[in-house]
């Protein structure tokens, strides 16, 4: 089986490209296993492969990469090594600034974007990949048992996410995959609604959407809970998107389309009448970045294969009542999908 340079090596000889530069940080951790603080330039030919370094990350680098690591002190010493080169593949994310120096400083007369190929590379995990995120995922499910535990009326969001983030970094998270997302209130309707110092009061929906970075890799989860008894409305909602939750889970297997698995559950959450009220997708991949391909949604027609690791997040936000979401992580297989995240969903 070819090695993750050897597909990028194939490539650049079957579409007549120079070389390669991989700067992403996510990218140079995949391709070599070692991402500076600083970052670093990969360069891969079809013939072969260097990490070019700051002089500062060079010791570490040589401990951690798999390519063979170079040092430079000023990047007009990366330019003069590059002027070999006519046709160069990158990253579609590279700045105006940076493509404009390569055409300029290095005389670069053609930059091709190779993203196609590195979401080729990384959209399936290797069996490695997916028990490190099944391990961040570990981390995050105890992570949201500290929330569920901790979360009551008078305490603000802000010191529950701090809990929570102590926990993963004392269970070996490098750090929350995202900013964590305790809104309780009115604010449970913000999709995106990071902690804040709003205290939280009875009878409040509260969503908890946070995960932890372990291993270079992300773990993603939401759940949602009342503070007291839930109302009739607040149990209304909670339980369709249980139920379009639970569906989707159930639904997702190698061979469908990411479009036609968010269709499972916003055809349920429509069916009820609150389709209008799932702003958003089903899901996303999970890996080296928090968002990864594919996007489960109606935009995307990828088909779901065995190895590729997601979400299924549905929700309903109604604005000014509140808000549910409930999200778990998981890893397409042979049989279906496997929940990598497993913190009870029956909690209204």
């Amino acid at each position: 089986m070819k090695s993750r340079i050897e597909k990028v090596q194939a490539y650049l000889s079957e579409n007549e490209i120079d070389a390669a530069l991989i700067t992403r940080n996510e990218n140079l951790f995949y391709f070599t296993g070692s991402s500076p603080v600083l970052g670093g330039y990969l360069i891969i030919t079809p013939d072969e492969s260097t990490f070019f370094v700051p002089e500062l990350e060079h010791e570490q680098a040589k401990e951690e990469s798999s390519v063979p690591v170079e040092k430079f002190k000023k990047l007009d010493e990366l330019y003069e090594h590059f002027k070999r080169f006519k046709v160069l593949g990158v990253e579609g994310s590279m700045s105006l600034s940076f493509s404009n120096q390569l055409k300029e400083k290095a005389e670069i007369k053609d930059l091709k974007i190779i993203d196609e190929l590195i979401k080729e590379s990384r959209i399936v995990k290797t069996p490695q990949e997916i028990e490190v995120i099944e391990a961040a995922c570990k981390i995050a499910d105890m992570a949201m048992m500290v929330a569920l535990e901790e979360i009551s009326e008078g305490k603000t969001e802000r010191e529950i996410a701090a809990k929570m983030e102590y926990i993963m970094k004392t269970h070996g998270a490098e750090k929350p995959a995202f900013d964590t997302i305790i809104a309780s209130g009115w604010r449970s309707a913000l999709p995106h609604g990071v902690a804040s110092d709003k205290r939280i009061e009875k009878g409040e929906l509260v969503v908890i959407d946070e995960g932890a970075l372990y291993g270079h890799y992300h773990s993603d989860i939401t759940r949602t809970i009342v503070v007291g008894s839930p109302n009739e409305k607040q149990k209304e909602i909670y339980e369709i998107v249980l139920e379009a939750q639970k569906a989707a889970v159930e639904a997702a297997k190698p061979g469908m389309t990411a479009k036609e698995l968010d269709s499972v559950a916003r055809d349920i959450i429509k069916e009820y009448g609150y389709g209008d009220y799932f702003i958003h997708s089903l899901g996303h991949g999970v890996g080296l970045a928090i968002h990864e391909w594919p996007r489960v949604s109606q935009a995307d027609e990828t088909e779901l294969k065995e190895g590729m690791v997601i979400t299924i997040e549905p929700g309903i936000y109604i604005p000014k009542l509140g808000g549910v979401r409930i999200e778990d992580t998981v890893v397409i297989t042979k049989n279906g999908a496997r929940r990598l995240t497993k913190t009870e969903r029956e909690l209204i």
